[in-house]
């Protein structure tokens, strides 16, 4: 009887012991925490998961610990994303030089090919460097599209830059300090063209929009509100394109602007889930046959998809493509209201669809 007496002690002195010591467990060389308590009831289960148990002092905080992001630390309102290589996004920056070249390389050379473009079109002639206020020119649809371009732009800067190594922080820091550099480089040469000039308005639209792509980093609930857009000819929609403009970069009648909301993440928990999670709502705004500061205004109401929701998966750079789009604006059932004509219902916004005498 003795002996079993001990024995027992023995089983709760070093059941306290080990509750008290374990603070960190390894599960096949993953770290967690909090502590353990059962291990002692189980005594096959530390060798079957290769479970390691660590004192505070001695938990290894090396490279054995993984430096990414968890699936629920890296989300767009909510929703899972994805980076462009496929990877998991980093806590601490480590930069792949082979993505790195690639990436880096494939901006550069998008935006040469956008400067040799703009330098064949809009800047073809130049004059002495001047300030012009534009403020209502193109009925502001102007300022809606430097607010959408500062932000896409920080956007796939940001993405370019996690795909080469940055952790997901400084990507997207540094995407923002670039596109605020490029959108200010657009601006000086804007200066010196004969027809244009340093428009304050403009820059100040470019930073809104690389601010709020920061403000939707730090207050993730600005996330539930997305700047979207969309460019179609407007001959393809049975309008006209601005009077003067000399390319689609400043032909504003054919853009058309969307602030997306989320309604299924602004809707209180007890109805949220009578809301479809892929659908949302949107207010837009543009105008049609501009003539510099003349043109037809529309407001709009329409509805919205996370295209990242209803898009099948595939392989990782399809998926980031998918999660890309969610900035486009697609053609979506959408109501118009304009100053000149009572409110229009499109079912494939801004296209015009007629069958018969109905109009849709």
């Amino acid at each position: 009887m003795k002996k079993y007496i001990l024995i027992i002690l023995f089983f709760f002195a070093f059941r306290a012991q080990s509750t008290e010591q374990v603070e960190y467990v390894s599960v096949k060389g993953s770290v967690t925490s909090p502590p353990v308590e059962t291990l002692v009831d189980y005594p096959c289960l530390e060798e079957c998961l290769e479970l390691t148990m660590y004192t505070e002092s001695e938990i290894p905080f090396s490279d054995d610990i993984p430096d990414t992001l968890s699936p629920q630390e890296f989300t767009y309102a909510g929703y899972p994303r994805t980076t462009l290589m496929g990877t998991a996004a980093l806590k601490k920056t480590s930069i792949k030089k082979t993505p790195f070249y690639v990436l880096t390389g494939t901006y550069a050379a998008a935006i040469t090919a956008l400067h040799i473009y703009q330098v064949n079109t809009i800047w073809d002639s130049t004059s002495s460097f001047r300030f012009i206020e534009d403020g209502n020119y193109g009925l502001y649809v102007d300022k809606l599209g430097h607010f959408w371009g500062g932000y896409l732009n920080a956007y796939i800067l940001s993405e370019f830059l996690m795909g080469s190594g940055l952790s997901h922080e400084a990507a997207t820091n540094w995407g923002a300090a670039m596109s605020f550099t490029y959108q200010a480089y657009v601006e000086i040469l804007d200066g010196f063209g004969t027809n244009w000039g340093f428009s304050p308005s403009d820059m100040i639209s470019n930073i809104a929009g690389i601010g709020f792509f920061l403000g939707q980093h730090y207050w993730p609930f600005l996330q539930n509100f997305t700047p979207k857009g969309n460019y179609f000819p407007p001959s393809w929609f049975g309008s006209n394109s601005r009077q003067a403009s000399s390319s689609f970069i400043d032909d504003y009648s054919g853009y058309t602007f969307m602030l997306s909301a989320n309604i299924h993440n602004l809707l209180p928990n007890s109805i949220a889930s009578y809301w479809p999670k892929w659908l949302n709502l949107g207010i837009g705004y543009t105008a049609r046959n501009l003539i510099f500061k003349n043109g037809d205004r529309k407001y709009l109401l329409g509805l919205d998809i996370t295209p990242a929701m209803v898009l099948p998966d595939g392989p990782p750079f399809w998926n980031w493509i998918k999660q890309s789009l969610n900035y486009i604006l697609l053609p979506l059932p959408t109501i118009e209201f304009s100053d000149k004509e009572g409110p229009k219902f499109n079912l494939f916004y801004p296209f015009r669809i007629t069958i018969g005498n109905v109009h849709f």
